[in-house]
């Protein structure tokens, strides 16, 4: 009887150390997947397919953080935030500029007129009723903006509250092994 209970007891423990050999193996396959997920957004991407022409470099680096900056004509814009990874999806949040910029949100490229009034709202900026010191730059907002990857192009996912026209923010990759700054 001693003998049935020693085999018993041996049986349990050689099953209780192959359950958690599983459980072990299972947590080091999803780290490696998420790991091999956000390497696939690391990078600097270049903007493709605007409504209208400019050039932008969306750069997300290693330390989860990106820059984002480009320019038209005789403007210029940027962004300065962090990011994290939920399922398949990139999501960008900006730091709140410390400095007086005008703003504008990523994604929103139009401006609500009242036809009424034949007003135009009054640029948001920065710090409340502060005057930026130059006048064709922008901070672009980013709030809970959504990507993925898509055929290999950075694509945003369109905010459905948005109340404008699909402006195609996507994004083709330049360069995988971007320099920390």
């Amino acid at each position: 009887m001693n003998t049935a209970k020693l085999i018993f007891k041996k049986t349990n423990y050689s099953l209780l150390f192959l359950l958690f050999c599983f459980l072990l193996q299972s947590c080091c396959n999803t780290g490696t997947e998420t790991q091999t997920e956000q390497n696939n957004y690391i990078g600097d991407w270049r903007c493709v397919k605007r409504a209208y022409p400019y050039n932008a470099v969306l750069k997300i680096d290693s330390s989860y953080s990106y820059t984002y900056t480009g320019g038209f004509c005789t403007s210029w814009f940027e962004s300065k935030g962090d990011w994290t990874i939920k399922d398949d999806t990139l999501i960008l949040n900006s730091f709140e500029p410390e400095e007086c910029y005008y703003l504008r949100e990523f994604g929103v490229n139009w401006v609500i007129v009242d036809l009424e009034s034949s007003t135009i709202p009054k640029q948001k900026t920065s710090i409340e009723d502060c005057k930026p010191s130059i006048r064709d730059y922008e901070y672009i907002i980013f709030t809970n903006e959504k990507f993925i990857i898509k055929d290999s192009l950075l694509t945003h996912i369109q905010n459905p509250n948005n109340c404008c026209l699909e402006t195609k923010d996507n994004f083709t990759k330049i360069n995988s092994n971007p320099q920390n700054n």
